[in-house]
């Protein structure tokens, strides 16, 4: 099953992390930025670095820089996202998040050192891989789809007020790809290029990032959507900006099911994509009800 295979990665690649954050040395901000890194999560884009990479024959060794890198990028994002002047969140999976710790200011120090030292680490080791080349064209991947033109491009939709006021359908998918697809595709895509993937399917990995980026991102949207009607959120200071004024719940289920099946399309007929196959299977598959169609209840997601 993928879910064991996920844990059984996860518990490896937390215990690596552990080991690199251990060994830098520093004040605060070193203890902040350890404090950030081991918050938990399911650790999905570096194991979809893993999963790319391993359909052109390389091992999680081989591409450990390129898995840390991603999470290093990824965490620098969290922890600005929460801070006062984004979403203004003081928790984060079930515990305080970075900056209500350590301070606002130490917060921003913190997202801006995990972000330049994605890039050290993985650009330290990309003169040791098996491929170089191909190792600068996965660390591009990545900083490309972490800057304006993805993950960051598209977190600007949600403090930017005057987009907000005009807001349609298809903003919302631009935003979701770049919020959330950017980095899968990021993945990927740095796992297909160390691994000297062929250009065709290099492509229909990136598509299918994208596709499960936004999906991914909607069901996420949708347990928060449940949750508040619960009253579990109730005292979020800042309504967030998603689909689901433009959609019903039952719409955006199936909008998630339609982009799922897209993802999985993508990629069926490539060698080695079973365990991405089975993954968009397994994140993306709605619950069902007694009646055999979609459930109105969404599992509760912690924000990947």
């Amino acid at each position: 099953m993928i879910e064991e295979v996920l844990q059984k990665f996860t518990e490896k690649f937390n215990a690596d992390v552990d080991r690199e954050m251990n060994a830098l040395r520093g004040g605060t901000l070193v203890s902040a930025m350890r404090y950030a890194m081991m918050g938990g999560g399911k650790r999905l884009r570096p194991f979809l670095v893993l999963i790319a990479a391993e359909m052109g024959g390389l091992t999680y060794d081989d591409v450990f820089p390129l898995m840390f890198g991603v999470e290093l990028v990824h965490t620098y994002s969290l922890v600005h996202d929460d801070l006062p002047c984004m979403d203004d969140d003081d928790y984060r999976r079930g515990r305080k998040s970075t900056h209500a710790v350590y301070g606002e200011a130490m917060g921003v120090l913190v997202g801006d050192a995990l972000l330049n030292y994605a890039y050290e680490y993985m650009l330290s080791h990309a003169v040791k891989a098996k491929n170089v080349g191909g190792y600068i064209m996965a660390i591009n991947c990545i900083m490309v789809r972490a800057g304006y033109m993805g993950m960051l491009g598209g977190q600007s939709y949600d403090i930017d007020e005057d987009v907000k006021k005009q807001f349609k359908r298809e903003d919302y998918i631009n935003m979701y790809s770049g919020k959330t697809g950017a980095l899968f595709q990021a993945a990927l895509g740095a796992g297909a290029f160390a691994a000297s993937l062929s250009e065709e399917t290099i492509m229909a990995l990136l598509k299918c990032g994208n596709y499960l980026g936004v999906a991914f991102q909607l069901k996420d949207d949708l347990a928060d959507a449940l949750q508040d009607e619960k009253g579990v959120d109730e005292k979020e200071k800042k309504p967030c900006l998603t689909m689901l004024s433009t959609i019903d719940q039952a719409a955006a289920k199936e909008f998630v099911e339609l982009d799922r099946d897209v993802a999985m399309d993508t990629v069926r007929d490539l060698k080695g994509s079973e365990n991405l196959l089975a993954l968009i299977q397994y994140l993306l598959t709605m619950p069902k009800d007694d009646k055999g169609g979609a459930s109105s209840e969404v599992p509760e997601e912690k924000k990947e």
